[in-house]
């Protein structure tokens, strides 16, 4: 364990329920509690549950988007229990901020691909507690010692004998016998169900509709809301007319919405800021959809209003042709002008623009004020943010804040984001505290949303008079700040061995058309276009692209580049080595035809993708792609070989149509059919090849390959084509797909 924790249990029902807590008093510490009691404050947010009939309960209290992560951590839990898959459910507990956000091995926050790193720990313990006390309460009942007791598939045997009770039968007296201070978790080798490829146990139920989404939320009394926003970032509202709207059949209410600035705390962490709008409340979603469209309202479009993409691309590159003070550096930080070592210099400027979230389930949240607090139903990555802001923002206190979680149907990073619970919470206030549901239209999404950030990266190498990488420039300008400037010297991103290296960075926050967020991958998209650059220096040298990054690598040295963790060099040349060999680089390929590399880590995983495609007349096919993964103790095979591919879809999505065009300082694309995502028909083969590996600890996998599409298809393109593209999305630069 690597937090202070204790273990609470209880006989709930029949059953036996487990749950951990923050450690006081630094030790593991039982607490009874008699059935049916509730513990204020501890009474929601349990991680195990074993009913009179056998069936365990897992209460799920990270965040599902459609990732399956909760599959993978019922069987890390399941696992240790030594339980019989069949008989492991999943719930959706309420949160809980006193139980689980102040717990340093988890809390309730889904994101940055660290859900299963963070439990790892927590869980198999979890499993291993219940285990014992299940073996525990089989042997007193037979009258011998625990160590003559074994646990195996939902049963306790005791050894030697054909005696065996199951863990339903057994859950009751187990809850009543003391928490083991210390238990004994299992040996890798003797994993059934880690590292086994299973099917979300969420599938039966999202088919059949069992299960439930923040969409599907209802409340006795609830009403609908629609808001209006301002359709340029940064406008404001002069005035309505809601006349005509108030006419429509079930319409209850109008009124303006206030701008709110978003986190007052460590801004600009998770910036966000609320638009100013026009609410419309009704008693449906169709009459109050039908009153947003008859509103009349005037809009003060503020300087933004007279703004373009190009006008703000314009900007980008102004700032690019400067250089500031060296964010981070490694040896030299001028040295890409030495004149004494630098026979020639490479340059090249790309342009990553802003990508929407586009998840299939639109925003939503239900909330009903009252006078000293909330409750709030909603499908969330970050309850904590929600808790937090909206108590600074009504003024309410600790504990006044009730948030029941609900899957999502797609999250990609936009639903960390507390606004849209902090605009229901206003809303449901202001229609005279009554329950509300507010959701985000499609045509709100598309043009009213956080947008993943812009990011323009220019890149400069010199090369020695032996032909050596002797420095590497790098200048990001982006719209959004996530650690721009690191402790120590360092650089983001880079493993490769060069002896001089400097990273510029300069934000373009307050001049960005949309307001930037998180996505899938979070800043790494425009930043792994040094794989791009990386593949122009190889070409200048007339070297392969893939033996010139292994010639950099140093032999696989490890590398500190500026997070907390080292860059472990042995690890990216495996999964670069994996994913030639299994893509056949080098293989001779006919005319029009090329393959092109990229690699990448993100927190402890590694990740390798090569595209292979074919050019024929600006036409592009992308005929297959190659991923090679090395993320520590794989949970379900399964499960990460869907998360690399769709990280990929996303990637490919970016890199064909991807992409977020503003003029006069509004959204161009309306809804789908302009904003177009990849369809099945339109993926390429996928590959996904696990690197062996001796990592006893599991990595993230939710990031580290949707970044790399769109590197290694452009590197292909060139491959097959000569053409260099330095810009996405490709139909805006004339290439459209086979």
């Amino acid at each position: 364990m690597q937090r202070r924790d204790f273990i609470r249990s209880a006989g709930v029902a029949g059953g036996l329920l487990l749950s951990f807590q923050e450690l006081m008093a630094g030790s593991w510490e039982a607490k009874l509690v008699a059935p049916g009691t509730v513990v204020p404050g501890t009474a929601l947010g349990d991680f195990v549950r074993i009913d009179a009939n056998g069936d365990v309960l897992f209460q799920f209290v990270k965040h599902e988007m459609g990732q399956g992560v909760a599959t993978a951590m019922a069987q890390i839990l399941a696992d240790e229990l030594c339980a019989d898959w069949e008989k492991v459910r999943i719930a959706f507990p309420d949160a809980d901020m006193q139980r689980y956000q102040n717990d340093r091995n988890g809390g309730h926050d889904t994101g940055g691909s660290c859900t299963i790193i963070y439990q790892w720990d927590l869980l198999r313990t979890a499993g291993a507690t219940v285990k014992q006390m299940l073996i525990a309460a089989a042997a007193r009942q037979w009258n011998t010692a625990p160590e003559q007791c074994y646990a195996e598939k939902h049963y306790v045997f005791q050894k030697n004998t054909a005696k065996k009770l199951a863990f339903g039968a057994l859950a009751l007296s187990a809850a009543k016998l003391p928490v083991p201070a210390k238990v004994e978790l299992k040996k890798a080798i003797d994993f059934q169900i880690i590292g086994k490829s299973k099917p979300a146990k969420l599938v039966p139920k999202i088919v059949t509709g069992e299960l439930k989404y923040g969409m599907d939320v209802k409340v006795p009394g609830m009403l609908y809301a629609v808001i209006a926003r301002c359709p340029v970032f940064k406008g404001k509202l002069k005035s309505f007319d809601a006349s005509e709207a108030m006419k429509i059949a079930g319409a209850r209410d109008v009124f303006s919405t206030q701008p709110i600035a978003g986190l007052q705390l460590n801004a600009p962490y998770m910036p966000y800021d609320i638009r100013e709008g026009v609410a419309v409340v009704a008693d449906s979603f169709w009459a109050a959809r039908q009153m947003q469209a008859k509103l009349i309202i005037q809009w003060d479009e503020g300087p933004n209003g007279k703004l373009s993409s190009p006008d703000f691309e314009e900007m980008a590159w102004a700032r690019a042709t400067h250089r500031t003070d060296p964010t981070g550096f490694i040896g030299d930080a001028n040295a890409v002008a030495d004149l004494n070592h630098v026979r020639k210099t490479v340059r090249a400027s790309y342009v990553y623009p802003q990508q929407l979230h586009s998840c299939m389930e639109p925003l939503n949240c239900t909330a009903h004020m009252g006078e000293d607090g909330c409750e709030i139903w909603i499908g969330t990555q970050a309850p904590h943010l929600i808790d937090s802001e909206i108590r600074r923002v009504f003024g309410f206190s600790q504990d006044s804040v009730k948030i029941h979680l609900c899957p999502s149907g797609g999250g990609f990073g936009r639903r960390y984001y507390p606004d849209m619970a902090v605009e229901a919470a206003f809303v449901s206030r202001q229609a005279g505290n009554v329950p509300v549901k507010m959701i985000w239209t499609r045509e709100d999404d598309h043009q009213a949303n956080l947008a993943h950030l812009f990011q323009h990266m220019e890149y400069q190498a010199a090369l020695d008079k032996d032909n050596n990488l002797y420095a590497w420039y790098e200048k990001e300008i982006r719209t959004y700040t996530w650690s721009a400037r690191y402790m120590d010297p360092k650089l983001p991103s880079m493993a490769y061995a060069i002896p001089n290296v400097r990273y510029d960075f300069e934000d373009m926050i307050q001049q960005e058309l949309v307001h930037s967020s998180a996505w899938r991958g979070v800043d790494g998209h425009g930043r792994f276009y040094g794989e791009c650059f990386l593949d122009e220096v190889a070409a200048e040298l007339k070297r392969d692209p893939l033996e010139f990054r292994l010639a950099l690598l140093n032999g696989g040295k490890d590398t500190y580049v500026g997070d907390a963790i080292p860059v472990h060099g042995s690890r990216i040349l495996r999964v670069l080595k994996l994913a030639a060999e299994k893509a056949k680089w080098g293989e001779p390929l006919p005319p029009g035809r090329g393959k092109g590399i990229a690699v990448s880590t993100f927190g402890y995983s590694y990740c390798a993708v090569i595209a292979d495609v074919t050019m024929h007349e600006n036409k592009l096919t992308i005929n297959k792609m190659t991923i090679a993964i090395d993320c520590g103790k794989v949970i379900n095979p399964s499960g990460v070989e869907q998360q690399m591919t769709g990280g990929i879809v996303w990637s490919l999505t970016a890199l064909l149509y991807g992409g977020l065009p503003i003029k006069n300082g509004r959204a161009v694309h309306t809804n789908f059919h302009e904003n177009k995502l990849l369809r099945m028909n339109e993926c390429p083969p996928m590959e996904v090849h696990f690197v062996d590996t001796d990592e006893q600890r599991p990595g993230g996998v939710g990031e580290v390959s949707s970044p790399l599409g769109v590197p290694a298809v452009l590197n292909a393109i060139f491959a097959a084509s000569g053409k260099r593209i330095r810009k996405i999305p490709l139909e805006m630069q004339g290439i459209g797909t086979a």
